[in-house]
């Protein structure tokens, strides 16, 4: 079964670290501030120490094993567990919440175009049937899927060594016009 899965680029990946830098400093800032009150003072070194040894955990894997994106969802997890040490719950539960978004935002986008359908693969899954499409082309590393309801994606591929864009095109084109033959 002839089938091609293609990874787009994330182009909001960049934005969404920043939130997470944000994050982090602001809540490096939060405790180190509170180290000036006694009742908070072991609480807020602990908050401290954790949030340093991350950072240093995240430094270690993204230079000597290549990780591709420094932070990840636990940048938002490690800062409420502080929280809930500090008995704020509220704000426990905002960055456990936030943890998830950061978690699914930074997914890959993958698209699986098989025979029946076309998959997005990433939170949340998508299908579209063929015949969603008036046109599905890749060329020049950029993917375009034109609907015919006038929606438009159109994304810049991962890694456009490994798929054959006459190949892919061939198929899609295919598709499409197998889905128009039986609409007509």
């Amino acid at each position: 079964m002839q089938q091609f899965e293609i990874i787009v680029k994330n182009e909001k990946a960049k934005s969404y670290n920043k939130i997470a830098l944000i994050n982090l400093l602001l809540n490096f800032v939060i405790f180190s501030f509170l180290l000036f009150y006694y009742e908070f003072q072991m609480i807020a070194l602990s908050s401290i120490l954790a949030l340093g040894l991350y950072v240093l955990l995240r430094w270690y894997v993204f230079k000597k094993q290549q990780a591709t994106q420094f932070f990840d969802e636990f940048v938002f997890f490690i800062p409420a567990m502080c929280w809930f040490g500090f008995r704020s719950y509220a704000l426990m539960i905002i960055l456990i919440l936030m943890g998830f978004l950061f978690k699914f935002s930074m997914q890959k986008i993958k698209f699986v175009f098989s025979r029946q359908s076309v998959i997005k693969t990433n939170f949340p899954k998508k299908e579209f049937d063929w015949n969603l499409f008036s046109n599905v082309v890749l060329r020049d590393n950029i993917l375009t899927l034109d609907f015919k309801n006038n929606r438009l994606i159109q994304a810049e591929i991962e890694e456009p060594e490994k798929i054959d864009q006459q190949d892919f095109n061939d198929f899609a084109q295919s598709k499409i016009n197998k889905e128009e033959n039986i609409l007509s």
